[in-house]
């Protein structure tokens, strides 16, 4: 399908901060690649670029950094010259991605995963904290869900829960499973800022 081009502009936003680029942090991780075909089929061929950001460091400190330099970013009229001297204004999606539960039993990914989406729901990170530990839930991008949804508090976008399965849902393994939760995060204000957040 192509090669994505990094956002070397927006990547400027977070010069001068404790976030550093280290293209080592995407060698054997894969969820930003394999959200790419996705982003391609949905542009319908338009170009586009991403700004990846791997999380390490998934402490509430390190979410509260990354989402105050989103929001920034989103709540700034942020325009780009393009070719013939004109202006235009970005155009910006935030998309977080994890999976949920990993290889446990279907009974207890669904206890868990389903404790975890009610606090997504109701937009309490402390509480989401709070309910993976609690829940020993093995999610292991809690921080950039984290951080969706700060910037969507900022922004004003609410979620919406879209679907939950788990891998036994399409191939009966009924000893180890992975859980998968979809939500959109749909603008209150479509003026209020230049983003959309998935």
């Amino acid at each position: 399908m192509g090669t994505v081009e990094g956002d070397e502009f927006l990547a400027s936003y977070f010069e001068g901060t404790e976030i550093v680029k280290d293209e080592s942090a995407h060698t054997h991780e894969h969820s930003i690649e394999v959200i790419l075909p996705f982003l391609q089929r949905k542009m319908k061929g338009r170009k586009f670029k991403i700004l990846p950001i791997c999380m390490g460091d998934q402490s509430k400190e390190a979410v509260s950094l990354v989402a105050s330099i989103i929001s920034n970013i989103l709540i700034k009229d942020v325009t780009v010259q393009k070719k013939g001297g004109y202006s235009e204004k970005l155009r910006i999606a935030v998309i977080a991605s994890s999976d949920f539960s990993h290889y446990v039993s279907p009974e207890k990914a669904k206890a868990a995963d389903l404790k975890v989406i009610e606090r997504i729901k109701d937009m309490d990170v402390a509480g989401f904290y709070e309910t993976i530990q609690n829940e020993d839930a093995s999610l292991c991008g809690y921080g950039p869900i984290a951080v969706l949804m700060e910037v969507s508090k900022t922004v004003l976008a609410k979620p919406v829960f879209l679907k939950y399965m788990t891998s036994n849902d399409e191939t009966e393994s009924r000893t180890n499973v992975v859980g998968y939760a979809a939500f959109s995060f749909i603008l209150e204000d479509k003026n209020n800022c230049n983003c959309s957040c998935e």
